[in-house]
């Protein structure tokens, strides 16, 4: 695991509001992708591997950063459109969900497949996925008011995780609220 990502795991899993699942693999992904047209290149798999690495959201320029760390980056270093790329493709074949940060920068997260929503912790960033969606009788009464075609949503909501709460307030943890 990525050292600056270490936390207590298994009080997030606990709070996780979707049933723990088989934990997507290498290869879950590459079947995945597969079935949608592209290809497990080497590239692509370095940053597969690399990002199942975290346990929280993490951001493309992480991934930049991690990428230059991994072993396959002694020969020839995965560029940085190449990351991005992945990452827009992981996420348009629900392998990632795409966070908006309370900073509001994007972040990104593996968890289960499927329609999900986060509740984030703006201190750590821990992440806590959940399935209930509030949204859903919204989105109907919007797409009958409006005629819109309504394809997609997404929902965050930020808060402090139990483990942070226990944290000595400082400076700036009173100037984010």
């Amino acid at each position: 695991m990525i050292s600056e990502l270490e936390h207590d795991t298994e009080k997030t899993h606990m709070q996780t509001a979707i049933p723990p699942t088989k934990p997507l693999t290498g290869q879950a992904i590459e079947s995945i992708l597969s079935q949608h047209g592209y290809r497990l290149t080497g590239p692509r798999a370095a940053i597969v591997e690399t990002m199942l690495r975290y346990d929280r959201p993490f951001t493309a320029e992480q991934l930049v950063a991690a990428l230059r760390e991994h072993p396959a980056a002694a020969g020839r270093p995965t560029g940085r459109a190449t990351i991005y790329r992945t990452l827009e493709i992981l996420a348009a074949v629900d392998v990632l969900t795409r966070l908006i940060q309370p900073d509001g920068h994007p972040a990104y997260i593996w968890d289960s497949l499927g329609h999900r929503h986060h509740l984030v912790c703006s201190t750590c960033g821990t992440a806590v996925a959940f399935t209930s969606c509030p949204v859903d009788e919204l989105v109907r009464d919007l797409t009958r008011n409006t005629d819109y075609v309504i394809h997609d949503h997404m929902l965050e909501v930020f808060g402090v995780c139990p483990r942070c709460q226990q944290l000595p307030v400082t400076t700036a943890s009173i100037a984010s609220i």
